[in-house]
């Protein structure tokens, strides 16, 4: 069947364009945080089992999720799971969980691997980038794979043999869904990498932030598609290239995120890269509050002796300026609280209003933790925090939380935590929201309460003790917004 429409990826008239507009402000308010507090915790683990084992497991995640995004081969979420805790053994793909030979799954995966190890030393040997190591990186990544999918001249898919490390020499104009996606023509792509290299070059230069120079290099590289195949894996590893030499994380773009990110970069085919910035924010969150979980897992592990050696380290480090500093999140703290009770009370009246209508002597209250009730739902934020967005909650350093609650024929609270991620106490905290159901006997016995909490955030709103108040509102109000219309929908299905 013939497409019956183009879309030009690639501009004929400019080819690959600089960024847009002033590159400052396409930077992330929340990286720098990130990276300060990763690069700290990271010093602090060096040489340690718990460091090495997390990065392995990155390495092999990044490795099984670039794959999946190209439609390689299909790997069941179980078996994803415990390839990257225990490794790519063959073994472990049972019959029924990929969609490919198992052996040659396994060596795409390690293919992958090495290629991202490869990244890592790269950045540790501080090269510069140019076009031959990115040719040595698609060797790499496809070292192992013989062919690809190309079209004849009756228009059918054939395999043909795939060209490794070298620019493309036929036009690759991929179909889907009736859309012909017009790349790079192959004469003109040597220039063009070449362009695409100064530009990173003068980012770099510039001092472009690390995720606005990722989704760049990862878009402008795509409209290029130098290569007959494989064009996606090495633009992730590029974008990864520019975050670790920044001290973040690579780039893991998994199977769930494909929708986003297919929709960040076509909103950047047309001249936005905002989207794909913002992205590559959430998926560098991700990994850090995967991150912070290592230290409690090393304190866990240490003796008595590494113990007392730690507590020692700590107490030293509490007298530092940079203790001091991490500090300054609280008041970051105080002012989401203080934004939260305003906006919660604008719609205190039309929820009791609302609830009235059910139960004639209903109400809606807005409270605020305070020194005597700021420990108040420990137990629901570890819940929380454990099952459903997957962090450490660190309550000792920091903890409040702002709340509407609610009465008529049952009862419910929505409640928004703020404490400290992960331990020690690093200079972040998270505001993780939940919303609760309890529903009592004739007595109105708190004891005979049977109580139902529900998550209402995919994840939640973490900041750092580097922001700046006005920035950060500015991020904290759209994700309340959602949180808000998250709750609502749940009340009006629990009355």
């Amino acid at each position: 069947m013939e497409s019956n429409k183009t879309l030009q990826i690639w501009n004929p008239r400019t080819g690959i364009e600089d960024l847009n507009g002033d590159s400052a402000e396409l930077g992330s308010s929340e990286i720098p945080g990130i990276k300060e507090i990763w690069t700290e915790q990271r010093e602090r683990l060096k040489d340690t089992a718990q460091l090495s084992d997390f990065t392995e497991k990155l390495s092999r995640e990044w490795a099984i999720e670039t794959g999946i995004l190209e439609n390689l081969y299909e790997i069941d979420r179980g078996v994803t799971q415990t390839l990257i805790e225990r490794g790519f053994q063959a073994e472990l793909l049972s019959h029924g969980s990929t969609n490919k030979p198992r052996e040659y799954v396994i060596q795409l995966l390690r293919d992958q691997k090495d290629a991202l190890e490869g990244v890592f030393a790269f950045v540790k040997n501080d090269r510069s980038l140019t076009t031959s190591y990115i040719k040595e990186l698609h060797a790499a990544l496809l070292r192992n794979q013989r062919t690809t999918e190309a079209l004849d001249i009756q228009g059918r898919r054939v395999e043909v043999p795939l060209i490794r490390g070298a620019w493309k020499t036929q036009p690759n104009f991929p179909v889907r869904d009736g859309v012909t996606y017009s790349y790079c023509p192959p004469e003109q792509v040597d220039s063009e990498m070449e362009r695409l290299i100064e530009f990173h070059s003068m980012h770099v230069r510039k001092g472009v932030s690390a995720e606005a120079q990722a989704a760049w290099l990862h878009h402008r590289f795509s409209q290029i598609h130098p290569f007959q195949d494989g064009n996606g894996r090495v633009a992730r590893a590029l974008a990864s290239l520019v975050l670790v030499k920044d001290g973040l994380f690579p780039l893991v773009v998994r199977r769930d995120n494909r929708v986003s990110y297919l929709e960040s970069l076509e909103a950047a085919d047309c001249g936005d890269l905002r989207p794909f910035v913002e992205l590559i924010t959430k998926l560098q969150k991700d990994q850090f509050l995967k991150a912070t979980k290592i230290s409690e897992e090393l304190r866990r592990e240490e003796d008595v002796q590494a113990v007392l050696d730690g507590l020692d380290r700590e107490a030293g480090r509490i007298a530092t300026e940079i203790r001091k500093a991490h500090r300054e999140v609280f008041d970051l703290a105080t002012a989401i609280e203080h934004n939260l009770e305003e906006r919660l009370k604008t719609i205190t009246q039309d929820v009791s209003k609302a609830l009235k209508r059910v139960a004639p002597h209903a109400s809606a209250l807005v409270r605020r933790s305070d020194e005597r009730t700021d420990h108040f739902y420990r137990a629901q934020i570890v819940e929380i925090a454990g099952k459903h967005i997957d962090y450490y909650a660190n309550t000792s350093e920091y903890r409040s939380w702002v709340s509407l609650n609610m009465r008529w024929s049952r009862r419910g609270q929505m409640v928004f935590a703020i404490h400290g991620i992960g331990k020690p106490f690093n200079g972040s905290l998270i505001c993780a929201p939940f919303l609760e159901f309890k529903d009592y006997d004739d007595n109105d016995d708190e004891r005979q309460s049977k109580s139902t909490l529900i998550p209402v955030a995919e994840e939640g709103f973490v900041f750092f003790y580097n922001e700046k108040t006005d920035r950060l509102l500015e991020r904290f109000e759209p994700w309340r917004e959602n949180v808000l219309k998250i709750v609502i929908k749940e009340l009006t299905q629990n009355l």
